[in-house]
């Protein structure tokens, strides 16, 4: 019985076909192996805190932190936490001088849509760059809030 080899140098030529095209999409993407990440923020990134939607209602009521919306602003529009600010995440140095009077010190939820969602994480670590040192992420966002019927504007 003869046993023939093109069967396996496709598969070898086909997995280094897929290496090269995933190398190639971090490189461009600058992730993964490619990432400039800054060590620092990562680990900035681990501390941020997340919150419960019981957490997010008793910040709300106490009027210890300032919500921050991070969903496109048309969504903002359409439906958002009472007395949030919307700096949407894909317009974000636009929006960034909203922050110019906030304190550094101030405590700042970063909410999206809900939990499949991550620009809240990713609006998050802008502001942690920026030095907000009390950034948390109301994950369950807009749809949680919404759903029980807390206090919401539309505009």
């Amino acid at each position: 019985m003869k046993i023939s080899r093109q069967p396996i140098l496709e598969a070898l030529l086909l997995i280094a076909a897929a290496a090269a095209l995933g190398f190639g999409y971090t490189f461009v993407t600058k992730q993964g192996f490619f990432s400039k990440e800054n060590p620092a923020l990562s680990a900035s990134a681990a501390n941020l805190e997340m919150i419960t939607l019981e957490k997010a209602k008793e910040f709300y009521e106490s009027r210890e932190a300032l919500f921050i919306d991070s969903r496109h602003d048309f969504e903002y529009k359409m439906g958002h936490i009472h007395g949030s600010i919307s700096i949407a995440l894909n317009e974000f140095d636009t929006h960034r001088s909203q922050l110019g009077d906030i304190p550094k010190d101030k405590i700042l939820i970063v909410y999206c849509d809900g939990i499949e969602c991550n620009s809240s994480l990713e609006l998050a670590m802008k502001l942690m760059e920026l030095r907000y040192v009390n950034v948390k992420i109301f994950f369950g966002g807009w749809q949680e809030w919404k759903t029980h019927n807390y206090p919401v504007d539309y505009q």
